[in-house]
């Protein structure tokens, strides 16, 4: 079984006390493994609430380590691959449960930086002279995928940013290669009952997370099991100005040249804040004020 970012599927639990005749949605939020010779892990990560997900929480709660059997329909929607493949710069926004959503894009961002950088590597191998080299350096016409990934994320929830944080310190993790991450920019605004915690050392649930040290101001710093990541990015306290921030990398995408892809995940709110300011973007292109294009996939909040 072959999925790709942002797809759906229905689950329906087979188990008595579990509602075994209703199907319930859920976001994927890993991706297939890319070697054919290994199983692939078909990931959901589910925050409990009322109705089944309080079930399925306490029936895991009172049985640790059970196995439940699952039925499961799907996948459905996800991303366009070729508009992911072919932007220059990437814009991928979510609003609280959204961050689940994320994760497969922000894996195939690094997967594809992983592979570039090994490509550039083995085109310098097989240089047959210095000038040839210099020349493919300046070629990015081998390359794939997008070269810049900015992740924003808005929640109100302590708890969810530390499953945010340490979830994608794993993920950054298995990307051992310092190239995997860069171009990667990770902004988490704090709001509510989270945004006490922002610009402080927290430390729940054996996870700590911290600011980087003074010379590396820009990275969130992730401590757990005796070890230590580093995300790059910053938490900031607030909401974030969603129009801003699409204006940014709409003037970035501008002035190098580059295409914009926005992926936004979120209430209606957000949503609409994303959209009218993406529109905003691509009127600015139409009269002439700027080059390139903005792309935009929004997806329903109930989904995620």
């Amino acid at each position: 079984m072959k999925w790709k970012p942002g797809q759906h599927c229905f689950l329906r639990f087979t188990s008595f006390g579990l509602q075994a005749l209703s199907s319930h949605p859920f976001t994927i939020c890993s991706l297939p493994s890319v070697r054919s010779d290994e199983c692939s892990d078909l990931v959901f990560y589910i925050r409990h609430g009322g109705g089944l997900t309080r079930k399925l929480y306490d029936y895991v709660q009172q049985r640790p380590g059970t196995l439940l059997p699952v039925l499961i329909d799907g996948p459905y929607g996800g991303v366009n691959m070729q508009r992911y493949n072919d932007g220059d710069r990437l814009l991928v926004i979510a609003g609280g449960s959204g961050a689940g959503w994320m994760l497969p894009m922000i894996e195939l961002f690094c997967r594809h930086r992983s592979t570039n950088a090994a490509e550039e590597q083995n085109q310098e191998m097989i240089a047959e002279d210095a000038e040839k080299q210099a020349v493919r350096s300046h070629d990015n016409n081998y390359r794939s995928g997008p070269q810049s990934l900015r992740v924003v994320l808005a929640t109100r929830d302590a708890t969810s940013r530390i499953w945010f944080l340490k979830t994608l310190s794993d993920l950054l993790s298995t990307h051992s290669s310092v190239h995997a991450s860069a171009g990667l920019d990770v902004q988490i605004y704090l709001t509510r009952a989270a945004e006490q915690t922002a610009g402080v050392s927290t430390k729940v649930a054996g996870v700590m997370v911290s600011r980087a040290s003074a010379s590396s101001s820009d990275n969130i710093e992730i401590k757990a099991e005796g070890n230590k990541t580093n995300i790059p990015g910053q938490e900031i306290g607030g909401r974030p100005d969603l129009p801003l921030i699409v204006h940014e990398e709409g003037m970035l995408a501008a002035e190098g040249g580059y295409s914009l892809n926005v992926f936004v995940c979120g209430p209606d709110t957000m949503q609409n804040d994303v959209r009218n300011a993406a529109a905003k973007e691509n009127l600015g292109i139409l009269k002439g004020s700027k080059s390139g294009g903005v792309y935009l996939h929004p997806e329903h909040f109930s989904w995620a």
